[in-house]
């Protein structure tokens, strides 16, 4: 058996510019900018003074956000609150929509979020050229001393790459584990039901009946193992016979649960807290830039 972990899957390519190829990816992150917009409308639309219902979640919802852009960000940055909520929604249905099965993560193809951490550092450089003038932000990659100043450069070249790398490596990185995982249990499948098949339909029903034994047993006397081996031999005796009678020629049973269980954790709960650290990540550069007035009075 063949495995192959490719990229985004083109789907055509606009003739203009040299060729824009629309990829899976593309249709994804679309998808999910048309499911932010229509969302936004929705619940923005006949608002009470009175909030119940959905309205009240919703507002819930932005406080939070709005709380952490402020504590992150401080006070005067609050008027960031619709930036941050917009990269953190983006990131978080950017990687649920993975699990649909018919769409492919945008956050586990790099050029996307890598254009995020791009644009975040063109925001970190404008705001800092705008306070301390075009000399002034040049100046800064000379401080604290003269010879830091390649260090400097390195490292603001590094910071959106770092923030893009590990963002798209957790996410694509989950993708490439559950692929292996489904691959390897797929082959012990095909191995181990072959196995069992070659000697013929009578060591199947030899071990549903030794497995169904076991289980009697167990009712009977204590001993956790006794449960374990029982389910072991019911199941690959239920399994070979389906083999056997070609019910299952084929089909990787032993494939089935893991690899599941594992895409949902890595596109919920992996998807989650990599869209809270690159959101935190975008606050704390953002906010370096962006000093309280008096802070900036002071230099």
């Amino acid at each position: 058996m063949n495995m192959s972990v490719d990229g985004a899957f083109i789907y055509f390519t606009i003739p203009i510019f040299g060729g824009i190829p629309i990829t899976q990816t593309t249709v994804s992150h679309l998808i999910v900018t048309i499911f932010l917009c229509t969302a936004c409308i929705v619940l923005g639309k006949r608002l009470k003074k009175r909030p119940d219902g959905l309205q009240v979640m919703v507002e819930k919802g932005v406080m939070m956000l709005r709380n952490m852009v402020v504590e992150t960000m401080g006070e005067h940055n609050a008027h960031w609150t619709p930036f941050i909520a917009t990269i953190f929604l983006s990131s978080i249905c950017g990687s649920f929509i993975g699990l649909t099965g018919f769409f492919r993560s945008s956050t586990a193809d790099l050029s996307c979020v890598l254009v995020w951490a791009l644009m975040v550092t063109a925001i970190i450089w404008y705001n800092n050229i705008k306070n301390n003038g075009f000399l002034g932000w040049l100046k800064g990659f000379t401080e604290p001393i003269v010879v830091m100043t390649p260090m400097n450069i390195i490292s603001e070249i590094a910071q959106p790459v770092s923030m893009a790398f590990r963002h798209f490596g957790n996410i694509a990185g989950g993708g490439v584990i559950t692929t292996l995982i489904y691959t390897s249990l797929s082959m012990a499948s095909a191995a181990v039901l072959n196995l069992i098949t070659a000697s013929g339909w009578i060591v199947s029903a030899v071990l549903l009946l030794a497995g169904a034994g076991l289980l009697l047993w167990w009712k009977r006397t204590s001993g956790k193992a006794k449960i374990f081996f029982g389910i072991v031999c019911a199941v690959l005796g239920v399994f070979g016979l389906l083999e056997a009678f070609g019910i299952l020629s084929g089909v990787p049973v032993l494939a089935y649960g893991i690899p599941a269980v594992l895409s949902c954790y890595f596109d919920l709960f992996s998807g989650f807290v990599q869209a809270y650290v690159f959101t935190l990540l975008t606050m704390v550069y953002i906010s370096t830039s962006l000093p309280a007035p008096q802070e900036t009075a002071a230099q």
